[in-house]
């Protein structure tokens, strides 16, 4: 059954206007309604005076073949992606350096009486969390180099609390269930941080209606 009433009318007029046809695509649904791409080709018999006797056609299942191009072109696309924000976010560094270096000659110029300090140190953190921002940007591009450390995963979400409020949206609340007993454990924050990010959006698209987000650190039990 075709999918579509135009494709239908497309290669009637087809049929019509030439002997032989080839690689002509359409979309048609089998019988239990999952939806195909095919490729037809054929040819046209007529009787002796020129009226269509019948038709010959032949119809190859294409779907996993256009399904395969269809994620070969977005992955082309993320590549290409990747290499744009990669690029941006090696600028972007750069300028942050600077933001972030004068924020700190200008904190110690200041001395810490000072009622301006503060306002130094508010740049300089602000600095900082956009580095963490082009650190992800160059993961996500695979340009950035991992930068293992000892993580309180603790701190970590504690810290992205209010991001991921602003990101999850009002229809969900997010809830946070800190284990005081966490062990530290090695990685690199900025990974962890698009993981929890990561899973967080994933399950605000599996909430469409909202609902709670509860995020719970706990340590790892391994059976000896």
């Amino acid at each position: 059954v075709f999918r579509a009433a135009g494709d239908f009318r497309r290669l009637n007029e087809v049929l019509d206007s030439a002997e032989e046809f080839k690689n002509v695509e359409a979309e048609w649904v089998r019988k239990d309604g999952t939806p195909i791409t095919v490729k037809c080709s054929g040819r046209r018999f007529v009787w002796d005076g020129g009226e269509p006797a019948c038709y010959e056609m032949f119809v190859e299942d294409i779907t996993d073949k256009r399904v395969l191009e269809q994620q070969l072109r977005m992955a082309g696309k993320m590549e290409a992606i990747g290499r744009l924000s990669g690029g941006i976010a090696h600028d972007f560094n750069n300028l942050l350096g600077v933001i972030i270096g004068f924020s700190q000659l200008l904190k110690r110029a200041l001395g810490p009486g000072n009622a301006l300090t503060e306002h130094a140190v508010e740049i300089e953190k602000a600095g900082e969390r956009a580095a963490g921002l082009t650190r992800q940007l160059l993961a996500f591009s695979r340009q950035q180099i991992l930068s293992p450390t000892v993580v309180n995963l603790n701190d970590l979400v504690a810290d992205m609390e209010k991001m991921l409020d602003r990101v999850i949206g009002e229809d969900i609340r997010v809830t946070i269930a800190l284990d005081p007993d966490l062990s530290a454990v090695r990685a690199d924050r900025n990974q962890i941080e698009q993981v929890i990010l990561n899973l967080a959006v994933n399950a605000r698209d599996a909430m469409p209606e909202g609902g709670r987000l509860l995020i719970d650190t706990r340590n790892a039990r391994l059976d000896e």
